[in-house]
């Protein structure tokens, strides 16, 4: 069968997309586990393309089932929009949507244009599911389904059992290759998603990454990690373990495999504070496998405030771990979460705490309650909105202790002090001249650079996120789109 996998556009939020534009690599995955099987594939990325263009080349590639990525909550709206235009086009296709955000809260996607849901691992579901409609045989006995029917939602059961990652076939990047040259993370790019292990052992409350892979932890081998770093072309690699080197073993055999294959690259990975106290020889390891940036998901910068999102971790390994980092020289990004509920004082103390330890490379997260995590369960019934668009982790959709223009005043003022600590650190010129010796490389483009800056002075500004407020208030939300559909 022909089918054509989609990205929707998403473009214009405000959150992580200013700072990380990444392949879609889950429908890379999802094309990998259909070709062997004899099926003609294409990937469609909505976001380079453009909606217009994106639905005309997806139309005349003609194929019979249509599968969108819709992984953040951000995305609901305009996958929605995507769906309707693609119905138009192709009025006898399949229309399945799936990733994280659909699979946590599928109700919401009861709509005529989508014929299934799919929960859970794609490359679980897509095969036996296209094997269905090919034969012609009933899709309620193909499990991980959530069918839309005209009596309602037809639920077809748990997904098959998650396989060992390690035996899943490569994913398909040659159908992405086009595309390559635009996705980055800060200012490096061409950048390409490695993943290595899926899942997560932790439950912090903010999170749905541990609900959605129900807790499971599965890992790549050390040689299938290296088979598959042979394939990529790209000089900067993101790892997407939600932890790497849970397994310090595996850590240690990969970076021993990596460094011996003579592959090297710029990587950029994420872990815990307390993996990187106990075991610091693997960050020297790593760095003999080219180079290394760490992003930490810090959260908060006491023990109460770690306790109060489960975190499982103390605040003197953060200290500790940010300070084996400098004493190795290499590079890392915290990010923190700030509390709807917090007070002057709460964000002073954390100008504080980022002014002592020097953290100027540090983001900040409002904390959102997203569908189908803890907190969402726990909040539910106090969220402010449901503008999906506003749950991009720079907006409050829970009611502030503040009024809501000191906080967002507030809120910027944070972005406006770790530049200030940068340029007290870095000195401004010295940050100008590194950003100049990276363009005449040709690392970034002049537009990356703006782009940088950009995002640097429209954070620091409370209007930019006031004015998402009421835009919303206006019902001017994407696409048009003033109310979602399905069930709220």
């Amino acid at each position: 069968m022909r089918i054509a996998l989609i990205k929707p556009a998403n473009q214009g939020i405000l959150g992580l997309e200013l700072i990380t534009f990444v392949e879609p690599l889950g429908l890379e995955c999802v094309a990998g586990v259909l070709e062997p099987e004899g099926h003609d594939c294409a990937i469609f990325d909505f976001r380079i393309d453009g909606l217009e263009q994106g639905v005309e080349n997806c139309s005349a590639f003609a194929p019979q089932v249509v599968g969108l990525q819709c992984n953040f909550t951000t995305e609901r709206y305009r996958t929605l929009e995507a769906v309707r235009r693609i119905r138009r086009k192709l009025p006898e296709a399949f229309i399945l949507v799936g990733g994280h955000d659909a699979s946590r809260d599928p109700a919401w996607f009861q709509d005529p244009d989508i014929n299934a849901i799919a929960v859970g691992d794609g490359e679980e579901i897509i095969v036996p599911m296209v094997d269905a409609l090919e034969r012609d045989k009933n899709l309620e006995e193909v499990p991980g389904l959530v069918l839309n029917t005209a009596k309602g939602q037809v639920e077809t059961g748990h997904a098959p059992a998650r396989r060992d990652i390690d035996s899943l076939p490569l994913p398909a990047r040659h159908l992405i290759r086009h595309y390559a040259p635009n996705y980055y993370i800060n200012f490096r790019k061409p950048l390409a998603l490695l993943e290595t292990a899926r899942g997560c052992p932790f439950k912090c409350n903010f999170c749905s990454v541990w609900k959605f892979h129900e807790s499971t932890f599965r890992e790549k081998s050390p040689e299938q990690v290296v088979r598959e770093l042979k394939t990529i072309e790209a000089p900067n690699i993101f790892i997407t373990d939600d932890i790497f080197w849970m397994n310090v073993r595996r850590g240690e055999e990969m970076a021993q495999q990596i460094k011996a294959s003579g592959i090297r690259k710029y990587f950029t990975v994420q872990t815990r504070t307390d993996i990187i106290c106990k075991f610091p020889h693997l960050i020297e390891m790593w760095k003999d496998c080219g180079d290394l940036a760490i992003f930490l998901g810090l959260e908060k910068v006491d023990d109460a405030g770690l306790q109060s999102v489960n975190k499982k971790n103390t605040a003197a390994n953060n200290v500790r771990a940010i300070e084996i980092l400098k004493d190795l020289g290499v590079g890392f990004t915290c990010n923190f979460i700030v509390d709807p509920a917090w007070e002057r004082k709460d964000f002073q103390q954390l100008k504080d705490w980022i002014d002592e330890y020097g953290t100027y490379n540090s983001g900040f997260s409002v904390l959102t309650p997203l569908p189908g995590t803890d907190l969402w369960d726990d909040v539910e019934k106090n969220v402010t909105s449901r503008d999906w668009e506003l749950y991009d982790i720079v907006h409050t959709v829970l009611p502030t202790k503040l009024p809501l223009e000191e906080f967002y005043d507030e809120y910027s003022k944070l972005w406006r002090h770790a530049l200030e600590v940068r340029y007290k650190m870095r000195g401004k010129a010295r940050t100008y001249l590194k950003l100049g010796a990276a363009m005449a490389t040709g690392k970034v483009s002049v537009g990356d650079v703006r782009k940088g800056w950009n995002m640097a002075k429209v954070m620091s500004r409370p209007e930019t996120f006031l004015k998402r407020h009421s835009d919303s208030e206006q019902g001017l939300t994407a696409a048009g789109l003033a109310a979602p559909f399905g069930t709220p």
